[in-house]
């Protein structure tokens, strides 16, 4: 039967163009030992100078890096297919088996297969050689970081097997008493003869317990796959929605010769989408906004590296805010955030590239695009999640007639692979050609039907102030605002307006406008300004610490009762360039130490989804305030500023619902230390996050503290990252101490492979504080088929 392992610990890596590095007998003993996943360029020191560098936030890429793994395989696997696979490498990745050429792939961002079994030997030491070259110009417009940057498998199969991504299950003809489950599976066979399979596809609930199973029989001829056809079906489907994310999971068991072969799973969910041009999207018959937020691919302080952990925390954090969806900005993702988003409930956009024939992908296109769109397709069509594919952003010549013929091919190749998602393409707002940007809104429209033509959803960025004169254009058209400004909006004919009117009420207005994707969710690195690193004006920063302006947002797509204060702070407006101020929003600070306010009057904000608020001032009310007088939904109160505590109170028919409090805080007393779990997997992969704040004696953080605080870590643990969440910091990610910002900061804990206690400790002159994590051995391993 199928095996897979994680094939991540132990490679040895060096940087350079290193001759004869790809052959077996190479001598590598001094290289560096690591684990992968690994970006290099997030372990580099900043540097101003080069090429493309505020495209890559500064950090060094430009090199060629070599990975060496030395294993060996089990002789029991004799005689069985042993593939390799990459869940990404970034990028132009060459591979060696033993100082044999097994393929190439330079897009970075898809998951791609190698069969090593020509290669492999049973009675020595096997090596592996990746060598990934990132010295092509130009980069992507973001951090992309360099080298094996997500999980690497090893799989061993019998000749007879379900092809890779060979699995497609649609749901179709769904209510509350059944669904019918259609199922294809991919039957690949690489004996040098023909053979008879039976096919077992059995359907597991959430549980594991088998609902049911469906039998098939076929004959495959040698080197040839064949696709197999079954229905299913399931009675009393349990529906996947945000809210309630129900999964199963399809069993396909191949028999030959009276004997089991292989085995292949494969999650799915059960979903009934509508698309409707008049009532907009409605998931399982109920009308469904896409409160969604883009993200990059980074991790902060980890840079490119995937860790599921890390991912899951910053999915945590815009759950609670409210959000639903999530645009991937502008690549392929990980599979492990696809399984995260079917667990936690995310609708996803699923974006196969940037730009086509230009920048980092130009060269790439013509070759490349067909097997890459393949791959992103085959690999996430069963997931639940993926709501809708992207075929592009912001392309170039948009509207003109290569184009639209681009546009056409993508999507049409698009329906072929999943005929069941709608297809889109993100279109920027009329800056190419250069005619239109000042031209008539009909203009504007007459150019956008040309492209409409070829997507089943229109994706516009930052064109709210349009979308009625579209609509009335082409009525048969639903809008997704694919990004949207988190706070100002649109006017007349200038996209950045400055209108203090959020693009989220446009969503509200009108029903056949699906939603919005906020750019951006999460701060990243990359498309930077000196002596920016990266994307500052995200909802929650690099450290996965939520800024206020997130409250405004949890206060559209929330239903969970809330109330959170902040107030305007002048001193925290950054200098950026003229064309990102749009992307700001009013600078505000949630806490209550202003010692220079003191005796002078502020203003303050109240974010809700509550009828009305009170403000309390040192037990002293400052009256009731309805939320609906309010037509931006932002409470706002003038006051003095009196040092003590503020408590705002959120209400219903007068009823209290919850409340926010701050408290000036007085000066640093002590070090708090707060970890995300008190246990973690002995696996040399999982993580812990550890939040660190100076406080006064009572607790309170101190926002002014910017305190250099230095890290121990002793046990079965190694610090990976440090951060602060200030993009403007010159620190480096790598390291064991760091500035706090705004009071606070982040250290980054990984497990070693052994099982044991792990004690960090942080320190800040005579201030010391440590935390103790328990680091278990036999956690479950999550794995993606």
């Amino acid at each position: 039967m199928r095996k897979k392992e994680r094939l991540n610990a132990g490679w040895r890596f060096q940087k350079g163009n290193l001759s004869g590095a790809h052959r077996s007998s190479f001598d590598d003993s001094d290289w560096r030992r690591l684990n992968v996943p690994h970006d290099w360029s997030i372990e580099e020191p900043f540097d101003k100078d080069m090429p493309f560098g505020s495209m890559q936030g500064y950090l060094p890429r430009w090199t060629v890096g070599w990975y060496r793994k030395h294993f060996t395989v089990d002789a029991g696997d004799r005689g069985k297919r042993v593939v390799i696979q990459f869940d990404g490498v970034h990028h132009n990745s060459e591979v060696w088996l033993n100082g044999h050429f097994i393929g190439k792939r330079p897009y970075g961002y898809v998951s791609f297969q190698y069969d090593l079994t020509p290669y492999l030997s049973y009675e020595r030491e096997n090596v592996l050689a990746v060598k990934v070259d990132n010295t092509v110009m130009p980069s992507d417009r973001w951090y992309s970081g360099s080298g094996i940057y997500r999980n690497v498998w090893l799989i061993a199969a019998d000749p007879l097997h379900v092809a890779q991504w060979g699995t497609a299950i649609f749901a179709k003809n769904i209510s509350k008493d059944e669904a019918t489950l259609s199922i294809r599976t991919a039957v690949h066979n690489q004996y040098r003869q023909s053979k008879t399979c039976t096919v077992v596809t059995e359907i597991l609930d959430d549980t594991g317990a088998v609902l049911g199973e469906v039998t098939s029989a076929a004959t495959v001829e040698a080197e040839e796959t064949r696709e197999v056809d079954q229905c299913f079906r399931l009675e009393k489907p349990e529906l996947w929605s945000p809210d309630r994310p129900k999964l199963y999971a399809a069993k396909t068991i191949l028999y030959c010769d009276g004997r089991p072969v292989d085995d292949y799973v494969t999650p799915f969910g059960v979903r009934d989408i509508q698309l409707d041009p008049r009532e907009g999207l409605s998931i399982n018959g109920t009308p469904t906004k896409l409160k969604g937020v883009c993200i990059h691919h980074d991790l902060g302080c980890l840079g490119a590296a995937f860790y599921l952990h890390a991912m899951k925390r910053r999915l945590r954090v815009l759950k609670g805010m409210g959000c639903n969806a999530i645009r991937f900005a502008h690549n392929p993702m990980a599979p492990e955030l696809l399984d995260l988003c079917d667990q936690m409930g995310f609708l996803v956009v699923n974006e196969a590239f940037d730009k086509w024939k230009s920048l980092y992908y130009e060269e790439l296109f013509d070759e490349w695009w067909k097997e890459d769109l393949s791959a992103t397709v085959l690999r996430d069509r069963n997931h639940p999640c993926v709501l809708m594919w992207s075929v592009g952003n912001e392309v170039e010549e948009q509207g003109q007639p290569a184009m639209l013929q681009r546009l056409k091919m993508l999507t049409d190749y698009c329906r072929e692979l999943d005929p069941t998602r709608p297809v889109t393409c993100a279109l920027e707002p009329h800056n190419s050609p250069p005619r239109l940007r000042d031209a008539p809104v009909e203009d504007k429209v007459e150019h956008t039907k040309k492209i409409a033509e070829h997507v089943d959803v229109l994706g516009l960025n930052y064109q709210e102030q349009w979308y009625e004169s579209y609509r009335k254009a082409m009525p048969h058209m639903l809008i997704v605002g694919t990004e949207t400004f988190p706070f100002y909006r649109g006017r007349g004919n200038r996209v950045k307006g400055f209108e203090p009117v959020n693009p989220w009420f446009d969503v509200e207005k009108h029903d056949y406008v699906v939603g919005q994707f906020v750019w951006v969710g999460i701060d990243y690195l990359g498309e930077a300004h000196d002596p920016w690193k990266g994307w500052p004006f995200g909802l929650v920063d690099t450290c996965g610490f939520r800024k206020p302006i997130s409250y405004l947002h949890q206060s559209f797509w929330s239903d969970e009762p809330f109330v959170q204060m902040a107030v305007f702070d002048a001193d925290r407006e950054e200098s950026c360039p003229a064309w990102k101020q749009h992307w700001k929003s009013p600078p505000f600070s949630s806490h209550w130490t202003f010692p220079h306010l003191e005796g002078k009057m502020l203003r303050m904000v109240t974010f809700t989804n509550c009828e009305s608020v009170e403000l309390k001032v040192n037990g002293e009310s400052y009256g009731e305030k309805r939320l609906a007088d309010f037509s931006d939904r932002m409470i706002v109160w003038h006051l003095p500023y009196s040092p003590g505590t503020v408590k705002a109170i959120g209400k219903k028919d007068g009823r209290v619902l919850c409340a926010h409090e701050l408290k000036t805080a007085g000066r640093p007393a002590r070090l708090a230390m707060k970890a995300d779990r008190t246990r973690i997997a002995a696996d040399g992969y999982d993580l812990v996050h550890v939040e660190v704040a100076v406080t006064d004696a009572e607790g309170i953080t101190v926002p002014s503290a910017e305190c250099e605080i230095c890290f121990r870590v002793e046990g079965e643990g190694e610090m990976i990252g440090v951060d602060n969440g200030n993009l403007s910091s010159d620190e480096p990610y790598k390291g064991e101490r760091r500035r706090t910002y705004l009071g606070r900061c982040l250290a980054v804990v990984r497990s070693t492979s052994r099982a044991g206690d792990i004690r960090l400790t942080a320190t800040s002159g005579p201030l010391t504080e440590s935390v103790t994590i328990k680091s278990e051995a036999g956690a479950e391993k999550t794995a993606h088929v």
